[in-house]
Formats: C-alpha cells, sequence, structure tokens
C-alpha cells in the first residue's frame, strides 16, 4: 500500500472516551499550520501567551510560581512531582490519597521511583470500595498521625469518576501541617472542574493537554508554587535529566517573558494547538458567567443532564455513587454487559470506554464529555450518545 493509501487512525465514529477528546476545528487548523524555528520571536510570543493563559486556567497567582508545559503525556507529571519536590530520598514520607486506578499509578511511581525504602516512607490511603471518596476526617487523622513531607492526590480518577475535594484536603493539610507540599494530579479536571490554585494553597498541579484542556495528546501541562519551585531549585538529591526543573526553570521563565530559551525542543504545532485551546476556555460564555467559571459550570450542566438520564431514564447505577461524588468530565455506569454495549454504542457512532478498575472492571462503562463534545451542544455529540446508549442498555 503506497503512503498515500494508508488509511486514517479515525473510523468515523463520534470519540467520547476519557480522553483524547474530539478537537475543536480551530484547534485542528493550529495543528496544521507549517513549523518555525522553536527560538524565533514569533513561536516565543505563542508560548509566552499560553503560558500566560495557563495560569488563568488554573487561577494561580499572576506573577508567582511558575507555569509548565514540558513535551509528554500526563503520566510525566508524575516524575516530575518525584524528582523534584521530594527533598530526601531515604526520610521524606509522603501520604498518596487513592481513588482508584490512576491514583494508584501515582503512588506506585512514588514508592517505586523517588524514596529509598517504601514501606516506611509512602502510605496509601484509599477508599473502602471502588466508586468511593476518601473522608476528610480519615485524611486529617493520617496528617496529625505522621509528618508528610507531601501529600499527593488525583482530583478526578478516571477509573471511577470519583472527585475528590481538593480544597478541603488542601485547608487540612495548610492548618494541620503547614510545611507539607500539597500536590495534585489534575489530568482529568484541568478545565471541568474547579481548580483554584492560589486561593487553595496548591503546591504542585499537572495535567494533560488531551483531556478537557481541549488539544491534541502529547503534552505535560502543570502550574508550581513559589515554595514548590524553591524547593526544586534547592533540592540536592534530585535524580532525572529531561525532568530537572533547574533545567527547565530558565527556560520556561524566559518564554513567559517572551524571550525564546533552549534546553530541549519544545514541540511547536502542540504548543500553537494549545494556545488556541486555552483561549478557547477563556473566552467561554454561559448562563451569564465568563472564562474558566463559565468552562466549568458548563461541564458540570452536562454532566448532570448525561448522568440523571443513565440513572433516572435508563436505571442505571453511577459507579461513584451521587452526584456529589461524581467528576464532571466523565460518567461512569454500571451496565449488565458492558462490552455488547460498547459494540452497540460504536455500531450507532459513538466510541466510549470500558472500565478499568481492577475490582470493577467487567461491570461498567465511561462515557467521557469534555470539550466541545460537552460545551457545544450544536454538534449534538451529548444528546446523540445517550440516544444510541438508550438502544444499547
Amino acid at each position: 500500500m503506497s503512503p498515500s493509501k494508508v488509511p486514517r487512525t479515525n473510523d468515523g465514529s463520534t470519540l467520547l472516551i476519557p480522553g483524547p477528546i474530539t478537537l475543536s476545528p480551530a484547534v485542528i487548523d493550529a495543528l496544521g499550520e507549517q513549523s518555525v524555528s522553536h527560538t524565533s520571536p514569533a513561536f516565543a510570543g505563542v508560548f509566552q501567551d499560553a503560558l500566560h493563559k495557563l495560569r488563568q486556567v488554573y487561577q494561580a497567582d499572576t506573577q508567582a510560581g511558575t507555569p509548565l508545559v514540558l513535551s509528554g503525556s500526563g503520566t510525566l507529571g508524575f516524575d516530575v512531582l518525584g524528582g523534584n519536590l521530594v527533598r530526601d530520598r531515604t526520610q521524606d514520607k509522603i501520604l498518596v490519597l487513592s481513588t482508584g486506578f490512576f491514583s494508584d499509578e501515582l503512588h506506585d511511581a512514588l514508592a517505586g521511583c523517588y524514596v529509598e525504602n517504601p514501606e516506611r516512607q509512602v502510605t496509601r490511603l484509599a477508599a473502602k470500595r471502588p466508586g468511593d471518596s476518601i473522608p476528610l476526617a480519615a485524611i486529617e487523622a493520617e496528617l496529625q498521625r505522621e509528618q508528610y513531607a507531601l501529600v499527593a492526590m488525583t482530583q478526578v480518577d478516571t477509573s471511577t469518576g470519583v472527585l475528590l475535594d481538593v480544597q478541603g484536603v488542601a485547608e487540612i493539610a495548610h492548618r494541620v501541617s503547614p510545611e507539607t507540599l500539597v500536590a495534585v494530579d489534575t489530568v482529568c479536571s484541568l478545565g471541568c472542574e474547579e481548580i483554584k490554585f492560589k486561593e487553595w494553597g496548591l503546591d504542585m498541579a499537572f495535567s494533560a493537554s488531551q483531556k478537557a484542556v481541549g488539544a491534541p495528546p502529547g503534552l505535560c501541562l502543570g502550574m508550581l508554587s513559589e515554595r514548590a519551585v524553591q524547593v526544586a531549585l534547592e533540592n540536592t538529591s534530585a535524580p532525572g535529566y529531561y525532568t530537572s526543573l533547574k533545567r527547565w526553570m530558565p527556560v520556561l521563565r524566559a518564554f513567559e517573558s517572551g524571550k525564546a530559551a533552549y534546553f530541549a525542543t519544545p514541540p511547536v504545532q502542540l504548543i500553537d494547538a494549545l494556545d488556541v485551546a486555552l483561549t478557547e476556555i477563556l473566552d467561554t460564555e454561559f448562563q451569564g458567567l465568563s472564562g474558566v467559571a463559565a468552562r466549568v459550570a458548563k461541564h458540570r450542566d452536562t454532566s448532570d443532564r448525561v448522568k440523571r438520564h443513565c440513572t433516572e431514564s435508563l436505571g442505571l447505577q453511577l459507579v461513584s455513587g451521587t452526584l456529589e461524588n461524581s467528576a464532571h468530565g466523565l460518567t461512569a455506569v454500571y451496565v449488565p454487559q458492558p462490552p455488547q454495549t460498547i459494540a452497540q454504542m460504536h455500531a450507532q457512532g459513538y466510541t466510549i470506554a470500558g472500565g478499568i478498575h481492577s475490582e470493577i472492571k467487567t461491570q461498567y462503562i465511561r462515557i467521557g464529555h469534555m470539550g466541545v463534545s460537552a460545551c457545544d451542544d450544536k454538534l449534538g455529540h451529548i444528546a446523540g450518545c445517550l440516544g444510541a446508549l438508550d438502544k444499547s442498555v
């Protein structure tokens, strides 16, 4: 088969998995731009805009701290976190809050790569059952019991659809253990959940470009507090080369000031696309709201619509139990025959996902509703998906 005849990966179905997501036309157009020099003034200006907008989407301080945009997946954030904010690999103690598969991956990364004695240094505080959250009282008791250098959590674990109360956890940490750094995996929450980085006093958040942010896969995004930056710059035991914030800080700070710098070549088209996607978030208008607040509210509105249809119209049960406990970028729901439901949905033009939590993975499906699919009703993605779901369960 000649190169021009190789089929594209898109099979024509509407993509409604928990990431990557369907892209807007403007983001796709940005991907089609010709390459420019990664040190050119034109690219430096685009990168500067993207970094400024990322601060806004995180609702971070406009001056202090540093936004992160690195080539890689959201999982790269595990290594940036462990490689820079674990100060003493033999003594630092880490508390990891687990609400599912991806929380456990964060635990495994920190315990397996960044401490010398994981059984003594890393504690996993987990939800009792799949779909449960973790009571704030239990988190407070653990932070009172032990002095932790770092508490790490996943705001939305896409294996269960559980939304963790990051604000509540951060408040407890600052009150009970103010020296503890607070880090959050926001891979499936940035752009669709409330995140107030500055107000909540977070030290590090990391994310990915391909979920509710609305850009293609390939970028690890994040935000660092000034306290976290200082820890990283003073860390004498930090392993890693590419993930070293000592190497990235001068580069990111230069680009945020509009000047090009070099450590590793940035993906120019992906950053162009990211800049467009962040602009779309900040330009959102919904129910009298604008910007990030509007984007979050629209995702919540779409999420409630999907979940109520599943529970009230179809009589299905949410993995996460209640609306209050549930994330707003996806719906995880028990169905009688997940493989058949997924296949029938695909036959009707909608690609959804199966379960991945080890204890219940054969019992449920996951429907993603992020970005343009959730925010542009004229596309008909959500209405069409629910109509197809009616015929598939």
